[in-house]
């Protein structure tokens, strides 16, 4: 799992040397890369998968991604996927530039992915507490109306947003697969049923593990951190199995 690409590390942001460390990394110790759609059908119909199999993953969308981290994964013939707010795609912010979805459909027909990260739901608000919550898995303070949200009021405005971010990502990328990546990792048992009823069937958690192939809710191992070298990032992945490497 990363996040952004960019000379200053802090948070969930790594260098560009870093990352292409830990590539090269991946490389020499023969993890085979993935595509999301190869471990979707893992997934549902049992098609095999290459020994020590990895996916990478990006979250939000931002340009980082076809700028340093899509050229280097070509390098080494990899290939990713990126989870990205869909309502942020062409939105002007220069402090820090999101795809466009031109850029996107390049990446796309060079066998890149991309999935939901909410059409618009990658934010905080009231709930009339003491501090923001996550617009996904909380009903909001409606300040109009001196209220919070009714349980149907929440439902239907998450309800809306998946299933309009879903049809973005069918209208301009063709996409056959609905994954749903949880902003801040928040989600509880409504959202899975809301989910659902969307017609999404995977979801992308923040959690740090190894996927089986049973599970609907993907767990994955945070790599784009700061002080992550390429060594320590091979150390984790082995820790997951007993033989030493990931499955």
């Amino acid at each position: 799992m990363y996040h952004h690409i960019s000379p200053n590390e802090e948070g969930v942001t790594i260098t560009q040397e870093r990352f292409a460390q830990q590539m090269q990394a991946l490389e020499d110790a023969s993890y085979r890369v993935i595509s999301m759609e190869e471990y979707i059908g893992f997934m549902k119909e049992n098609k095999p998968v290459p020994p020590n199999a990895v996916v990478i993953t990006f979250d939000d969308g931002y340009e980082s991604y076809y700028r340093f981290a899509y050229p280097e994964m070509k390098k080494h013939g990899f290939t990713g996927t990126n989870f990205v707010i869909v309502s942020y795609v062409d939105m002007p912010n220069p402090s820090l530039p999101y795809l466009t979805w031109d850029q996107i459909q390049e990446m796309k027909k060079d066998g890149f992915s991309f999935y939901s990260h909410t059409y618009n739901l990658h934010i905080k608000k009231s709930n009339g507490g003491k501090e923001p919550v996550p617009a996904l898995t909380n009903r909001l303070w409606l300040d109009k109306e001196n209220r919070l949200e009714t349980e149907e009021e929440y439902r239907k405005r998450v309800k809306e947003d998946l299933l309009l971010a879903e049809q973005t990502l069918k209208e301009k990328l063709g996409n056959e697969q609905s994954i749903l990546c949880f902003p801040f990792g928040a989600y509880n048992k409504t959202v899975l049923e809301i989910a659902r009823e969307a017609g999404i069937q995977y979801y992308s958690t923040i959690n740090d593990g190894i996927n089986t192939q049973n599970g609907r809710e993907f767990v994955r191992v945070h790599a784009g951190v700061p002080n992550m070298s390429a060594d320590k990032l091979l150390a984790k992945l082995a820790k997951f199995s007993d033989t030493g490497k990931s499955r």
